[in-house]
């Protein structure tokens, strides 16, 4: 056995070190540690018994330890004091001074480390050569800032790296609070992340906003720990800082444009550029925001300048051919205090449609990465915008297909049965020379397969609804409600129909050449469903303004029978009639008003004439965007 002696003795001793103790074995597995090293690093006994020292140190520092054991191994002795970063088992990282000795550990060669924390104690306690190496590695040779406050939110030192970041030299920073520096939406966590040092239990990692010399925020992640004095006092906080600002801006556009791909399954889109406006601004720290898409501003925040002219903008974007532009210089126009401007093109179809727009009061706000990632940004908010119509009219494209199928297989079917039923009658028929029955059946038999052209009529105004959509445009209301009378008169002749009529000549709807058959189809269920032999029908129209729309509604007021509130919804549902009484026709008539008048952007719905006794009359309303 060796003549130097062993230690397994003296761990009482070893568990009332100040100092963390290690012993090693084999070059490698940890066969003791102190009651100190366990408390200090978060570690259970249980743990470490299954434990190498490798488990214990920072994947940059592995090399380190592997190069001393090769010596140690070729039977050399490597420095006996070295420097090392050391991993809690929380994953904070504690820089440590480390001694190492040959020993006996209960009759075996080993090892012994012991560990002092050197950034949790006193600089001035270490020696000048380490001093001066560590603050000049945190001070010159590193892409992380380095802070010093005192714990009452004043700073004791800063490297340059950080000096450099904010814009600032050493001296402005030097005795100011740390506060002076903060978003104010930071300094909770920061003057938090102090209490917890001066009780003890500091924060490993945390985010703080800081603001540069041009007023420019950005975000950092804060490692900190806390500087203790020779009675083990804490006398300062220290903080490693590392710029998060750009990755932290992509994950959030990323996840924000996630999103809004949802939006593209849902048809109101009254809220979308409302959500992109306070969600741009957010992430680029603006305060004003528009988005001008088909001439027209769907979303504004902040109050912009009288002669603003986004049409002009635009104009200008799509002549220099610019895709996106930064501004910094000669942004007045855009609104009062106005000194960072970023615009980004939107496309539609591949052709410049609108724009983008945010800015703020604050100079040189936007940094080349802020111009790439809001280019990046307003290019896939616009495809979503796309994808948003591409889906609704793939959603269209199948009810409608769905809509033909019906009816071919409901209505159609239904008809072609009854024809199939009646001649079957007359074929049975043929021995009774019964003239009378003959022309029943026959007259049955062509009613029905009138009632199949009527079918296959509403299917071809179905096909033809789908190219009205690209088809609206400006037209006069009057002559085509004429139309719509006089056809209706002459397809009830000889019952007389009596219409009062009131429609300005100057009156313009936007629609599109379907709009004559809603108003045929509303004045033929007021004929059909009116016992008396005379007809009498009022229609008004009249201009309404309805959250800031203008629209035309015309009211069709007739005296018939009525409808019983509780079905009036359903008669707006295809291959509905209400009930009983209401037998005549396909039951698509006002379905097929209702979609029509939804590809113009309006509305069909009931009231009575009377508003507690439906018995007395319907009244019919459309509304239609005015022109």
């Amino acid at each position: 056995m060796s003549d130097k002696p062993t230690i397994s003795s003296f761990e009482a001793i070893f568990d009332a070190s100040p100092m963390s103790i290690i012993i090693v074995q084999d070059l490698t597995k940890v066969v003791y540690c102190n009651k100190t090293f366990i408390e200090v690093s978060g570690y259970s006994s249980e743990d470490v018994q299954e434990m190498e020292i490798l488990d214990f140190v920072h994947k940059d520092d592995i090399v380190l330890i592997k190069d001393r054991q090769k010596i140690l191994l070729e039977g050399e002795e490597p420095e006996r004091r070295f420097t090392m970063r050391f991993m809690h088992k929380d994953g904070s990282i504690i820089l440590t001074q480390v001694t190492g000795d040959n020993i006996i550990y209960n009759g075996k060669p080993a090892r012994i480390m012991t560990g002092a924390n050197i950034s949790a104690q006193p600089l001035s306690d270490q020696s000048p050569e380490l001093v001066s190496a560590l603050l000049d590695a945190l001070t010159h040779h590193t892409e992380l800032g380095f802070w010093v406050d005192d714990l009452d939110d004043h700073t004791m030192y800063i490297n340059e790296r950080l000096c450099e970041v904010l814009g600032y030299t050493y001296d402005e920073i030097k005795d100011k609070s740390v506060t002076d520096f903060l978003d104010p939406v930071s300094h909770e966590s920061y003057l938090q992340s102090i209490e917890n040092r001066k009780k003890g239990t500091p924060t490993s990692s945390y985010e703080l906003i800081l603001i540069d010399r041009l007023g420019r925020p950005n975000t950092f992640r804060v490692i900190g720990s806390t500087l203790y004095d020779s009675n083990n006092q804490p006398m300062a906080s220290v903080g490693f800082f590392a710029n998060i600002e750009p990755m932290k801006k992509l994950s959030t556009i990323v996840s924000t444009l996630n999103k809004y791909a949802l939006y593209s399954r849902y048809k109101d889109l009254s809220s979308f550029w409302n959500k992109v406006v306070d969600d741009v601004l957010s992430i680029f720290y603006s305060d004003h925001g528009m988005v001008f898409l088909d001439n027209e501003v769907l979303a504004k925040k902040g109050e912009f300048a009288l002669n603003f002219s986004p049409t002009d903008v635009l104009e200008d974007l799509t002549k220099k051919g610019d895709i996106v532009s930064c501004l910094d210089t000669d942004c007045s126009h855009f609104f009062d205090g106005a000194q960072s401007v970023l615009l980004a093109t939107m496309f539609l179809n591949q052709q410049p449609a609108g724009f983008i727009l945010i800015g703020s009061d604050i100079e040189n706000l936007y940094l080349p990465q802020d111009v790439d990632l809001f280019m990046t940004f307003a290019n896939q908010i616009t495809m979503n915008y796309e994808h948003h119509f591409l889906y609704i009219e793939s959603e269209e494209e199948r009810e409608y297909v769905s809509i033909l199928l019906d009816i071919l297989s409901h209505d159609f079917l239904n008809a072609n049965t009854s024809v199939h039923g009646y001649l079957e009658l007359l074929d049975q028929g043929l021995d009774t020379q019964n003239v009378e029955k003959f022309k029943e059946f026959l007259s049955r038999s062509i009613n029905v397969v009138e009632r199949s052209e009527r079918i296959l009529q509403t299917v071809q105004q179905l096909t033809k609804i789908q190219k009205e959509r690209q088809a609206k445009r400006t037209l006069p209301l009057r002559p085509i409600l004429e139309n719509a009378i006089e056809l209706q008169k002459t397809m009830f002749y000889p019952r007389k129909i009596d219409v009062t009529f009131e429609c300005p000549k100057k009156t313009n709807v936007i629609a599109g050449d379907l709009l004559q058959n809603v108003f045929e189809n509303v004045i033929n269920n007021a004929v059909k469903y009116t016992e008396d032999q005379d007809v009498k029908l009022d229609i008004d129209c009249i201009s309404v303004e309805i959250e800031e729309s203008k629209l035309m509604e015309i009211r069709f007021t007739d005296y018939g029978m009525g409808i019983p509130d509780d079905i009036k919804p359903r008669f707006f549902r295809r291959l509905t009639r209400g009930d009983h009484r209401f037998q005549e026709g396909s039951g698509l008539g006002l379905y097929l008003a209702r979609v029509i008048l939804d590809t113009y952007n309006g509305e069909i719905r009931f009231s009575n004439r009377v508003p507690d006794d439906y018995t007395k009359g319907t009244v019919v309303i459309i509304q239609i965007p005015e022109g």
